[in-house]
């Protein structure tokens, strides 16, 4: 009997957070993530979060733990992995299985971003989306020997790559 009382008190604690969290509005959610104060514990409960907005604010905050920003790689929604591209703490692990994301929206953030490591700019040079290509191809971070080889070829995005090089070349680079 006092084996099934604990038991019904466990569950009705459960109960009673579960209720007390969705009781949390997801501007109150997405507030309480933002605010600086937020520990990482809370931040691991944020990005597990069943609304995709309140996810998306720990996947864009700078002081986001590395590894909870690599378990955000994995998310569901597209907007939220599409924010963690362009968040410079994140760390490359997390960056990595963006490079091949189903969704093009998340493989364009990738090839959009400033602090993409080179290597993985490069292998969007590859997408099999246009836009993806033609937006990788203009990142600073793709080194000029590549950018002239992709000029001097004849794909699709070859007239993008002229000009960047020129561009670049412009600006001083060597």
């Amino acid at each position: 009997m006092k084996r099934i009382f604990s038991l019904v008190l466990l569950i009705s604690t459960m109960l009673l957070s579960i209720q007390s969290a969705s009781a949390e509005s997801v501007d109150e959610r997405m507030r309480a993530a933002g605010l600086p104060s937020t520990n990482a514990v809370e931040l691991l409960k944020y990005a597990k979060d069943e609304d995709w907005q309140v996810r998306e604010v720990i996947a864009k905050r700078q002081s986001t733990p590395g590894d909870i920003l690599i378990l955000l790689a994995k998310d569901p929604s597209w907007r939220v992995r599409a924010a963690l591209a362009h968040n410079l703490r994140a760390p490359k692990e997390a960056i990595i299985p963006l490079v091949s994301d189903k969704s093009a929206d998340v493989r364009f953030s990738v090839a959009h971003c400033g602090y993409t490591p080179s290597d993985l700019i490069v292998k969007l040079l590859d997408d099999p989306d246009y836009k993806v290509r033609k937006q990788a191809v203009v990142n600073l971070n793709v080194p000029l020997n590549v950018l002239r080889e992709v000029a001097a070829g004849n794909s699709d995005i070859a007239d993008t790559a002229k000009g960047a090089l020129e561009k670049r070349l412009a600006d001083g680079e060597k």
